[in-house]
């Protein structure tokens, strides 16, 4: 009975992303979680749904560390090509590293790389959660393939010039908040 639920609940968020996105548009469904970042038995389709008031959403982001620099993308228009960490929603049914390596290989074509986890926290500013990760993997910016809706450029900074961009409102809240709490 469970898994019959769970079919037509599936089949009705299909015909309700349809309904409201049009039929081209590929519609994230994502789980929400409580202040405790517990999965609640709930979903929201990103950017229609509202998150509701004592819920989160969860997101998952990786610090890739080389030679005390950092790697940050340079999103498009869509996020006013603002610089971001790697790393993306968590879509229903994923964990936290699931949603991740699903992330880096649409946004960078990055994969098979040695991943660390830090902490899961909860962004003081709105309804998010965000899971931490890091990796020291060597990696060649020459060879990532950039997911052209999301990402414009991959950079290295080092801290101080990190800093710099959020002083210059070049990075995003989010992203500020991780990347002050973390890069050392």
């Amino acid at each position: 009975m469970k898994i019959y639920l769970k079919v037509i609940n599936k089949i009705i968020l299909e015909v309700y992303t349809i309904m409201k996105c049009g039929e081209n548009m590929k519609q994230e469904v994502l789980d929400l979680y409580d202040n405790n970042f517990n999965k609640l038995d709930k979903t929201v389709l990103r950017r229609i749904d509202e998150i509701p008031e004592n819920t989160n959403i969860m997101m998952s982001y990786i610090l890739i560390k080389n030679n005390d620099k950092y790697l940050l993308e340079q999103s498009t228009e869509r996020n006013n090509f603002k610089w971001a960490i790697p790393g993306g929603h968590v879509l229903t049914n994923e964990d936290g590293e699931q949603g991740l390596k699903r992330e880096l290989y649409e946004e960078l074509g990055l994969e098979n790389i040695c991943i660390k986890y830090i902490e899961t926290i909860k962004f003081p500013y709105n309804n998010y959660i965000f899971n931490i990760y890091l990796t020291e993997d060597e990696i060649d910016i020459n060879r990532l393939v950039f997911q052209p809706e999301e990402v414009l450029q991959v950079k290295w900074y080092n801290k101080s010039e990190i800093l710099e961009l959020i002083r210059e409102k070049k990075i995003a809240k989010g992203y500020a908040f991780i990347l002050q709490k973390y890069v050392r």
